[in-house]
């Protein structure tokens, strides 16, 4: 009975974690996949999850259960939080640009998603897989088995503090990415208006649009590079955030 209950427990923070983990909870992922894989990892973590005290009250049984599926989602979001600022990103871009106009239901965010946004939602996906950044996600996730016992999580202060430090974060990073593309659709903006001033009979909007449009991808091939070493030195960030806030769990 006790072998069932923690293994149970292990098997709900794993789950709830490759629910809304980037890497692994992607809605084209089939759910049979999610549950094999979680499953694996159960039997994996289990030796070394350490003990726990057998659980006779349904109410505690309750409880605890819930709890580690907190735990799994918070861990799974800390790691999604890069993820969402490139996502940012991409939604100021097509802002400036004028892609928000063409912004399309995303069925692997079930939301309506920005053309920049899923541009730089799989650059940064594709160099998790590419620098292997998915097995530390995973051994993350094994070690908080080690680091915080089965039904043993409590917020402090400390926790709250870093969670609201890497939102700012978050959006800082954010916007050290668009900046570049928004700059370069703000200069055309500006060198538009002086040109309407001076020759009244160009129809500024028609021509606007499409320049904006062919200058941004255009800037976008030219920093390409300097975008993936930027997104290579941040994404690390995420699987690191999420280690400090297991780590800073009493």
């Amino acid at each position: 009975m006790l072998e069932v209950q923690f293994g149970l427990f292990i098997f709900l923070r794993i789950t709830a974690f490759m629910i809304i983990c980037p890497v692994f909870g992607q809605k084209g992922v089939p759910n049979i996949a999610k549950i094999v894989m979680a499953a694996s990892l159960m039997v994996i973590t289990l030796p070394m999850a350490g003990t726990m005290t057998p659980l006779d009250n349904l109410f505690l049984f309750a409880l605890v259960a819930w709890k580690e599926v907190l735990f799994g989602l918070a861990m799974g979001f800390l790691s999604q939080l890069v993820f969402t600022g490139v996502e940012i990103a991409g939604q100021m871009i097509d802002f400036q640009v004028g892609f928000s106009m063409a912004q399309a239901y995303d069925p692997t965010f079930q939301i309506m998603s920005s053309q920049y946004g899923k541009l730089y939602y799989w650059l940064t996906l594709m160099l998790v897989f590419i620098t292997n950044l998915h097995h530390l996600l995973i051994q993350g996730l094994v070690d908080s088995f080690r680091i915080v016992p089965i039904g043993a999580v409590t917020l402090s202060g400390t926790t709250i503090e870093g969670v609201i430090k890497l939102f700012a974060l978050v959006f800082e990073m954010a916007l050290h990415l668009s900046a570049p593309l928004v700059v370069s659709a703000i200069i055309i903006d500006l060198l538009l208006g002086m040109l309407s001033r001076s020759i009244p009979q160009i129809n500024v909007l028609m021509m606007g649009m499409p320049m904006k449009t062919s200058i941004s991808f255009i800037m976008f091939l030219l920093i390409l590079p300097n975008t993936l070493e930027f997104l290579t030195k941040i994404i690390p960030k995420s699987i690191q955030y999420m280690n400090e806030f297991i780590k800073a769990i009493p």
